[in-house]
C-alpha cells in the first residue's frame, strides 16, 4: 500500500491558512504548528504575533477547524530576499528537516518569481505587498511543520480541480481581474486545472496556490482509488451564501498498482507548415496545458509531405487545444478521441544537491512500480538550466552530477 493524499479545493479554493488548519483537522500536532507560526516574528523586522491558535467551528453544516491568528506588522512592502532569509532563518531556528525547509523556500521562491514576471523585476529586487506581511511566513512554515509532522512528505499528492472564483480583485496595484496574475503565473506550465467556481470573489490566494503547486503533483478528474485513514476540514474567513468555504484534506493508503484516467487524444494532419511553425506549435500547446505533443511526420494524398501532430490532454482543456490547434497551424479539422490512460505512481519530491560548495533544490519526477521500487527519476530540466547558468556550467554536467545524487536518494 502506499500513501496517498487529496487536497480537494473544487469548491472554495485554497490559501494558506484554509490548508493549515486542514492539516492539523488531519491529525498534525497543533502545538508544533503554532510554535512554528510564532518562530516567525523573530525573524521579520516590525512584525509581532500577539496570539495564534487553532479552532473548532461550524461553517455551512460542516465541522472544520479555523485559524484564529491576531498579529501586528508595521512594514507594508518587504523585498523578497528579505522575506527569503526571514524564511530561512524561521526554518533553521526549527531545526526542520530538509524535506520540509526545501518545501517552504520553494513556495515563497514560487510566490517572488511570479511577481518578478508580472512586474518585470529581477528576482532579488521584486518588491512583494499582500505577500510581505507575516501571515505568508507562518501559513508558509506552519503548513511544512504540518506536512512532515504528518509524514506526507514522501506521499503522493493530488488536487482536485482548483476554484479560483471570479469577478474583480482590489489590490495594491489597483483593480485587477480575479484570479490574480499571481495566481496565474503560479499554475502556469503545471499539471492544475482551475476552474472559476461558485463565487465572484477571490478563492484561491497566491500563498495557497504556490503551496499546492509544491506539494501536489498536480489536478486530477477522479479521485484516485484510496482507502481513507484521515479527513481534515480546513476553515476560511469569508462566509459564502451557498457553499461551505472549507478546503478538505483525505489522507488515505492506495494499492501501488498502474494508475487509469481519461484523457483526450487530438490529432490532426497538417501539410503547409514550416518547421518554424511547428516548433512554436508545440510551444503553444505546452504552455496551454498539454500533457503530451508529438509531431509525426509523414504524406498524405497527392504524396504532399506533411505532419501528424497528436496531442494528449485533460479532457477539459480539449477546445483550449484545438484553440491552438486552429489558431498557430491554419489546420481545418481535427479528430478528438477520449482515450484510457495507464500510468505509474509518480510523484514530484525536492531534492537537496550539492554541487561544488552550494546546494541546490531540485524537483525530481519519481515514478515506482507494482512492488514499490523507484522506476525512474527525471530531474526537472528548467531546474538544470537554472543551475548551470549560476554556476557557469553545461547543463549537461549538471545534469550528470544530479543524476548521480538522485540515484541515491530517491
Amino acid at each position: 500500500m502506499a500513501r496517498l493524499v487529496v487536497i480537494d479545493c473544487q469548491v472554495a479554493g485554497i490559501a494558506g491558512d484554509m490548508l493549515m488548519s486542514a492539516l492539523v483537522d488531519a491529525g498534525a500536532s497543533r502545538k508544533k504548528v503554532q510554535d512554528a507560526i510564532f518562530a516567525c516574528q523573530g525573524h521579520l523586522k516590525g512584525s509581532k504575533i500577539a496570539s495564534a491558535d487553532f479552532e473548532k467551528i461550524v461553517a455551512h453544516g460542516f465541522s472544520a477547524t479555523q485559524l484564529q491568528i491576531k498579529c501586528k506588522d508595521g512594514v507594508h512592502e518587504r523585498k523578497g530576499a528579505e522575506m527569503v532569509r526571514a524564511l530561512t532563518g524561521t526554518c533553521d531556528s526549527l531545526g526542520l528537516d530538509e524535506r520540509a525547509k526545501a518545501f517552504a523556500l520553494n513556495t515563497l521562491n514560487t510566490i517572488i518569481s511570479a511577481e518578478a514576471k508580472i512586474h518585470g523585476e529581477d528576482f532579488d529586487s521584486v518588491h512583494l505587498h499582500e505577500a510581505s506581511s507575516i501571515d505568508t511566513l507562518a501559513d508558509i512554515v506552519g503548513c511544512a511543520t504540518a506536512i512532515s509532522d504528518l509524514s506526507l512528505f514522501d506521499a503522493r499528492i493530488v488536487s482536485t480541480q482548483v476554484a479560483v472564483g471570479g469577478g474583480l480583485l482590489k489590490f495594491s496595484h489597483g483593480t485587477v481581474p480575479n484570479p490574480a496574475d499571481a495566481v496565474l503565473h503560479i499554475f502556469k506550465g503545471r499539471n492544475f486545472v482551475l476552474a472559476g467556481g461558485q463565487a465572484r470573489e477571490e478563492l484561491t490566494t497566491p500563498t495557497g496556490a504556490a503551496l499546492l503547486a509544491n506539494l501536489a503533483q498536480g489536478s486530477t478528474e477522479h479521485y484516485p482509488a484510496i482507502t481513507p485513514e484521515k479527513i481534515g476540514y480546513g476553515a476560511g474567513h469569508k462566509k459564502f451564501a451557498g457553499f461551505a468555504n472549507v478546503v478538505r484534506v483525505l489522507v488515505g493508503n492506495s494499492p501501488i498498482a498502474l494508475e487509469k484516467d481519461a484523457v483526450a487524444l487530438i490529432e490532426t494532419n497538417i501539410d503547409d507548415a514550416t518547421g518554424e511553425v511547428m516548433g512554436h506549435l508545440i510551444d503553444r500547446l505546452t504552455d496551454a496545458g498539454a500533457k503530451d505533443v508529438t509531431v509525426i511526420p509523414g504524406t498524405t494524398k497527392k504524396n504532399r509531405p506533411a505532419y501528424l501532430v497528436r496531442v494528449v490532454a485533460d479532457s477539459a482543456l480539449t477546445e483550449t487545444m484545438l484553440g491552438v490547434l486552429f489558431g498557430e497551424s491554419g489546420t481545418l479539422g481535427a479528430r478528438v478521441q477520449q482515450v484510457e490512460r495507464y500510468v505509474l505512481p509518480r510523484t514530484m519530491l525536492s531534492i537537496p544537491i550539492k554541487i561544488g560548495k552550494s546546494t541546490f533544490n531540485v524537483h525530481v519526477k519519481v515514478a515506482k512500480d507494482a512492488q514499490g521500487n523507484t522506476a525512474s527519476a527525471k530531474p526537472e530540466f528548467e531546474d538544470v538550466k537554472i543551475i548551470a547558468a549560476r554556476l557557469g556550467m553545461p547543463a549537461r554536467r549538471v545534469l550528470e552530477i544530479i543524476n548521480a545524487q538522485v540515484a541515491q536518494k530517491a
